[in-house]
């Protein structure tokens, strides 16, 4: 009878143990959803120049693509894991957004008078990085400030544009990005800040079929010789939900 009751108390003991530490590790770890307001910057942001060929600014064909972008949203989705240093919180995290950018309102007009369909821009941004939060201050002071940094890689989309029988294609492409941001925790769950994101340079190539298709591509591609290449920038603020 009492080599049970030590049996039971000894499990008792090893489950509030498991309990405990397993409490532990989950208030460490954390996931983030953030909503985005962003400002294209560089050659996203920049005025669209007309055609050589066809001395008209759309639709913009890859001499121009990549260029034009109005501000747009975004959403992302972050996993981190906290450690306590003494003097506030590090956290460790991977991160994944998504930012959708139209062209500005003069060339979608342009776009609507001309019965073509505009591009969009989509890019997604895969990030690690570090985030810092000090929270050493009074406990009844509501601001908890962070900053935090990460690098990765962006994949840039650019939707097809044009009219019927007369669609340019894009290829989607990949390049390093790194994003540098700073804010504050109003309380545990809920964050504000402001970010910078450089996401790289990408290229403006059509698709193999764009080219073999449209008489139009070809005849592009012929007259620069080269690749277009874009600077990508955005600036971005940020709510973020903590759970």
């Amino acid at each position: 009878m009492k080599s049970n009751f030590i049996k039971v108390l000894c499990l008792a003991a090893l489950m509030l143990t498991f309990g405990t530490d397993s409490q532990a590790q989950f208030r460490h770890f954390r996931q983030s959803i953030y909503l985005n307001g962003v400002l294209p910057t560089g050659d996203f942001g920049s005025a669209v120049s007309a055609n050589p060929v066809t001395g008209t600014q759309v639709p913009l064909t890859f001499i121009n693509a990549g260029k034009g972008a109005m501000v747009g949203f975004g959403a992302g989705y972050r996993v981190s894991y906290r450690f306590d240093i003494g003097m506030g919180e590090v956290a460790p995290y991977v991160s994944g957004d998504l930012f959708w950018n139209m062209l500005n309102g003069d060339l979608r007009n342009d776009y609507l008078q001309g019965k073509m369909t505009a591009p969009t821009y989509f890019n997604i941004p895969i990030m690690a990085g570090i985030s810092y939060n000090y929270d050493e201050l009074n406990t009844n002071f509501p601001l908890i400030p962070f900053g935090e940094f990460g690098v990765g890689a962006d994949i840039m989309m650019v939707t097809r544009e044009g009219s019927s029988g007369n669609y340019f294609a894009y290829k989607p492409s990949t390049t390093v990005c790194w994003m540098l941001g700073a804010g504050v925790f109003l309380g545990n769950y809920v964050s504000v800040g402001a970010y910078y994101y450089g996401l790289g340079t990408h290229p403006m190539d059509y698709t193999a079929k764009t080219l073999k298709d449209n008489t139009y591509a070809n005849l592009q591609d012929e007259t620069t010789g080269e690749r277009q290449l874009r600077n990508i920038g955005s600036f971005a603020l940020r709510v973020g939900f903590h759970f």
